[in-house]
C-alpha cells in the first residue's frame, strides 16, 4: 500500500434492497484518512521520504516527528492566545492494535532521524521512558536548591529543562494516574500548560520552572477504552493529548530500514531548522493565515455531542495553534503562514476522526476474521451477500448487522466488493478477499 492508498476515501457498500432492514445497530466508525494537506512543506517531505521504506503509518510518523522537533526547539518559540503562551509542546497518543498498529515502528523511524542529527548547542534531546509518578517527572526538570555547594541540602538542579518521554505502555500510565494520592494527572496538565511544577508532600519539596516536556504515548484501542475513566476525561488530562490512529500500511520483509542517504539528508535539515528555531521568540500569523483562521475558527470550536469524543477534543484551539507553529518552525519560518495553518487543521481533523474511531463501536475482530476466512474459501468466485447471510451467519443476522461487519473490512482493504449491473432487477453484489493483510 502506498501513501496515496492511505489517503484514498473508502468505497461505499452497495446494499441489495431485499436485504435492507431498519433495525438499529451499533455505529461503526471507519479508520481515519490522512489528507494530503497535512503533509505540507518540510514535515510532509520528511514523512513522504521515509514512509515508503517502513511499515509505519504516515500519520503516526508525522505526529511523532512534530512532537520531537517541538521539544528540541524548546519553549522560547511560541504563539499567544487567550493571554497564554503556547510553544511547540504537542503530545501525541498513538493508538493501534497490538500486532498491526505499527506504533513502535513509527517511533523507530523518528528515532533514526533524530539520532543521526548533529544538533548545535543546546543540542538534541534524548528519549526517556518510565512515566511512573508525578514526583519523578518533576525530578527530571527540578530547580536547584541552596547556595552552598558543600551543604548537604545543595542541589544544582537540572539546567536543560527539555524532556522527551516515550511511553510505550500508556495504559499503565493511566493506571498510575488512578492510584490514590497520585499527583501525576495534575503534573501532566501543568507540564502541558507550561506552569510551575511542584510537590509539597515530601521532606524536601521539589519545584520546577521553565520545563518543556513532551510525551508520546502508545496504546491499543481496547486497553485505552478499558483503562480510561470518566474522571480522567472530565478532569482535562486527556485533552492535552492528541489522539492519532495508527496501523501497518504494508509488509517490509527486508527489515523496513530507511536508506542511509535519506536519513542523512533529513537529519541535516532537522539540525538546520532547529538552529533557526532556537533564535525565535513570539511567532505571529501572516495576513493569509489570519484570514484562514477566522474562517475556520468556528468549525474548530464547534460544539460536539456530549461524550468521550467531546471531552478528548475539548482543547482544539491550542492544539491547532501549537501544530501550526511546529509546521512553521520545521519549514524554517518565523511566521505561521496559511499552508502551516492549513496543515495543522488537516492533522487536527485526523485526530478528531481518530477519537471518533476510537470510541465508535467496532465489530469483534475474531468475528471479522472468521468472515474473511469464509469469503476466502470461495477463491476467485467470491461470495454473494446471500451466501454470507445464509452460509456463514446461518440466517441469524439482520442485513444491517451484516453490513456493520462488512463495512470496516472493505474500508480497511481486507475484502473488496464488486457490483455487477443486471438487465433486469437489482445489481449483483459479491465479496472477495484481497492480497493485503492487516
Amino acid at each position: 500500500m502506498t501513501t496515496d492508498d492511505v489517503r484514498r476515501p473508502p468505497p461505499e457498500i452497495a446494499v441489495d434492497e431485499q436485504d435492507v432492514d431498519e433495525s438499529p445497530v451499533d455505529r461503526v466508525v471507519s479508520f481515519p484518512t490522512l489528507t494530503s494537506e497535512a503533509l505540507q512543506g518540510t514535515a510532509g517531505w520528511i514523512v513522504e521520504s521515509v514512509v515508503p521504506h517502513s511499515e509505519a503509518h504516515p500519520a503516526a510518523v508525522l505526529a511523532t516527528l512534530l512532537a520531537r522537533f517541538g521539544v528540541v526547539v524548546g519553549r522560547e518559540p511560541h504563539v499567544r492566545a487567550d493571554n497564554r503562551t503556547h510553544p511547540t509542546r504537542v503530545c501525541p497518543l498513538i493508538v493501534g492494535k497490538t500486532s498491526t498498529g505499527a506504533k513502535g515502528t513509527s517511533a523507530g523511524v523518528v528515532d533514526a532521524l533524530f539520532d543521526a542529527a548533529e544538533f548545535a548547542d543546546p543540542g538534541g534531546v534524548p528519549k526517556v521512558g518510565g512515566l511512573s509518578s508525578g514526583e519523578g517527572l518533576i525530578d527530571l526538570v527540578r530547580d536547584g536548591t541552596g547556595d552552598d555547594p558543600d551543604a548537604k541540602t545543595f542541589d544544582e538542579g537540572v539546567v536543560d529543562k527539555r524532556v522527551y518521554i516515550e511511553e510505550p505502555e500508556f495504559a499503565g500510565t493511566l493506571s498510575v494516574m488512578e492510584r490514590n494520592g497520585s499527583i501525576l494527572p495534575r503534573v501532566l496538565r501543568e507540564a502541558w500548560d507550561g506552569g510551575v511544577l511542584r510537590t509539597l508532600t515530601r521532606g524536601s519539596p521539589l519545584t520546577a520552572t521553565g520545563a518543556h516536556i513532551v510525551i508520546v504515548g502508545h496504546a491499543t484501542p481496547g486497553e485505552l477504552k478499558a483503562r480510561l475513566t470518566d474522571a480522567q476525561l472530565a478532569g482535562g488530562t486527556m485533552n492535552r493529548f492528541l489522539p492519532i490512529a495508527s496501523r501497518r500500511t504494508k509488509l517490509c520483509p527486508d527489515g523496513g530500514n530507511i536508506p542511509e542517504n535519506i536519513v542523512g539528508e533529513v537529519a541535516g535539515v532537522l539540525a538546520e531548522r532547529a538552529a533557526l528555531g532556537w533564535k525565535v521568540g513570539e511567532v505571529k500569523r501572516t495576513a493569509a493565515a489570519d484570514e484562514l483562521w477566522r474562517a475556520q475558527y468556528g468549525h474548530v470550536r464547534r460544539e460536539r455531542p456530549d461524550g468521550a469524543v467531546a471531552k478528548f477534543l475539548s482543547r482544539a484551539v491550542p492544539q491547532v495553534l501549537r501544530l501550526s507553529l511546529a509546521y512553521a518552525l520545521l519549514d524554517g519560518h518565523h511566521e505561521v503562514d496559511e499552508p502551516h495553518l492549513r496543515a495543522a487543521l488537516a492533522l487536527w481533523e485526523y485526530a478528531s476522526a481518530s477519537a471518533e474511531w476510537l470510541f465508535g463501536t467496532e465489530p469483534d475482530s475474531g468475528e471479522q476474521d472468521r468472515l474473511v476466512e469464509f469469503i476466502a474459501a470461495a477463491g476467485a468466485a467470491g461470495r454473494s451477500k446471500t451466501e454470507v447471510a445464509n452460509g456463514h451467519f446461518a440466517k441469524n443476522r439482520k442485513a444491517a448487522e451484516i453490513d456493520a461487519i462488512l463495512r470496516p473490512l472493505i474500508e480497511d482493504g481486507r475484502i473488496r466488493q464488486e457490483v455487477t449491473p443486471r438487465q433486469r432487477g437489482r445489481p449483483s453484489t459479491r465479496y472477495f478477499t484481497t492480497d493485503r493483510r492487516n
